[in-house]
């Protein structure tokens, strides 16, 4: 019988989505060798999100929590990564915001007033000095520091690095194949110091981490194509509409926490039109060109896992960055990466330690 040669890396990591895919490149910018594992599906959460960075979202207009570090972090990355590759990845664009009922214009006055949303908010304007909205609009106001990923290109173009360095491997790993030993993990033919869990809403198959709580939420988002003037700048509206070129442009997103198979529903595609024949009745015969659908891998408390296993340290997580991705990783990377490779500590408001307590002892 044939003997296959133990291949040693220091890294196992499961999925090459967006956080998969950034870890992977921190890790591999610092001399660690890494082997990641995926199935290459063509749709998933990362591919589905259309990148959108936002520092100020929601209802009551809030300002996205440590912003201040995950924006620069998140700039600072997307540069470096379109330096290495002689592409364009982040893309700044401006975005407005459109009033949808009198306490949001409200909200909007009081977040006005607070020093510290000077940096993301910017001037109010009325329907009739945007060409693209109707004469019943309440107008709204423009957002700064926004802009989008282009997340596919992003992972493609990882991919691909990621094969000519012979780390990447296109094959659903199934877990029940990990062996545990006391300082490493075997997989096949391969032995890790560690093996890290970055495969999304997944995770809430894992026996080793189905005690976080995981909330995944499935979402849809269209692209389109019309004839018809596009703004030029992202526009919130409930939905957002970002404009691509000639011509085309997303529509988004939909919301579902009930049966996540990944599947575009009637309901979803009729709330999507209903929003942007509503408020973009000039774009209502827009032709569809494709929907995709992907599940968030949002958390209970909004913050993300990271961290080891309580009782099996061979075993990682890095995960939960539900819609925010874009904006998230490129911080949260670096941190893991150092905690990784230097065993520095994680933000105990991300370590999956705050969760110990329901973890079972076995």
């Amino acid at each position: 019988m044939a003997e296959y040669q133990t291949s040693n890396v220091d890294f196992i990591i499961v999925g090459q989505g967006l956080a998969g895919s950034l870890l992977g490149w921190r890790l591999l910018q610092q001399g660690r060798s890494v082997l990641i594992v995926d199935p290459c599906l063509e749709q998933t959460a990362s591919r589905t999100a259309a990148g959108l960075i936002n520092p100020i979202t929601g209802k009551r207009l809030v300002k996205t929590q440590h912003i201040e570090e995950y924006l620069p972090a998140a700039t600072k990355l997307y540069g470096e990564l379109s330096v290495f590759f002689s592409d364009q990845f982040w893309n700044d664009m401006e975005q407005v915001r459109l009033f949808q009922s009198k306490a949001e214009c409200e909200q909007w006055q009081k977040r006005q007033a607070d020093p510290d949303y000077k940096p993301y908010l910017a001037d109010q304007f009325s329907a009739n000095s945007k060409a693209y909205l109707s004469n019943k609009s309440s107008g709204g106001f423009e957002q700064k520091q926004c802009g989008y990923l282009d997340t596919v290109l992003l992972l493609d173009t990882l991919r691909e690095y990621f094969q000519d360095n012979g780390c990447f491997i296109k094959q659903h790993l199934n877990i029940d194949e990990l062996t545990m030993l006391e300082s490493s993990v075997q997989w096949k033919n391969y032995d890790a110091k560690k093996v890290i869990f970055c495969d999304g809403f997944n995770l809430q198959n894992n026996h080793w981490f189905s005690w976080l709580p995981l909330q995944p939420a499935q979402g849809e988002i269209f692209t389109l194509q019309t004839k018809k003037l596009l703004p030029k700048e992202i526009v919130q509206f409930g939905k957002w509409l970002l404009p691509l070129k000639n011509g085309q442009f997303r529509l988004g997103s939909t919301w579902q926490w009930d049966l996540l198979d990944e599947q575009p529903t009637e309901k979803s595609s009729l709330e999507l039109m209903q929003s942007l024949k509503q408020q973009f009745p000039q774009l209502s015969d827009a032709r569809l060109i494709e929907k995709k659908v992907g599940v968030r891998p949002g958390t209970r408390d909004k913050m993300p896992f990271l961290g080891s296993h309580p009782y099996c340290p061979n075993v990682s997580v890095f995960n939960g960055f539900g819609s925010k991705g874009a904006l998230m990783i490129p911080w949260y990377s670096d941190r893991f990466c150092q905690y990784l490779i230097n065993l520095q500590v994680l933000p105990d408001f991300a370590d999956i330690k705050r969760y110990t307590n329901d973890c079972p002892t076995r």
